[in-house]
């Protein structure tokens, strides 16, 4: 009857700590995610956050695939900033950020995070095409931030599998294949 009751205990006790971890798991899946993700940043200040998701969402908006803003790339740019820069890359790189601010902030009038899509968009060109010794500071943050976001926006495992063509262990090289073949999709990798 002892062996009995210690099969069942340990039975018991085997179940529970494989169901645990299952029960956790539905139950934090539950909560309702904001539609951008939160996190402590390491490179800019919390006042920043707003404006740099503005400049990244407008860059990358959302169309048939995610924005930006949504797979993360804020996150990844402060990231590497913060753990990759050296001292001076991180003073030059805050000026430049700042400098950025400061003309999104004042060139129509009003903050740039509250300017419609449209005229968000417009005032990026603007800086972009610009060529004024005035702006020089601010446009060259903006590429700055362009390329990276870029180049973060197309390495996120959400982006490359599900919305290019993505193929872990690549086959052979054949580099003209028409754009029919490739389903209108760019390589991931």
């Amino acid at each position: 009857m002892k062996r009995r009751n210690t099969i069942k205990l340990l039975t018991l006790g085997t179940g529970a700590v494989f169901v645990t971890p299952l029960v956790s798991g539905l139950l934090s899946s539950c909560k309702s995610e904001p539609d951008y993700p939160s996190f402590e940043p390491e490179f800019f200040d919390a006042e920043e956050l707003p404006l740099l998701n503005a400049v990244i969402d407008t860059l990358i908006p959302e169309t048939d695939s995610p924005s930006a803003v949504a797979v993360g790339v804020p996150q990844t740019l402060d990231h590497m900033i913060s753990g990759l820069y050296w001292p001076e890359q991180k003073a030059a790189f805050k000026a430049n950020f700042l400098a950025l601010k400061e003309y999104l902030n004042t060139v129509k009038g009003q903050s740039f995070i509250n300017l419609k899509p449209e005229e968000k968009t417009t005032v990026l060109h603007e800086l972009i095409d610009s060529r004024e010794d005035s702006t020089k500071t601010a446009r060259n943050s903006l590429l700055d931030i362009k390329n990276q976001s870029i180049a973060y926006y197309l390495n996120t495992e959400k982006v490359a599998k599900n919305h290019l063509n993505y193929l872990p262990v690549p086959g052979p090289f054949l580099p003209c294949i028409p754009l029919d073949e490739l389903n209108g999709k760019a390589w991931a990798i």
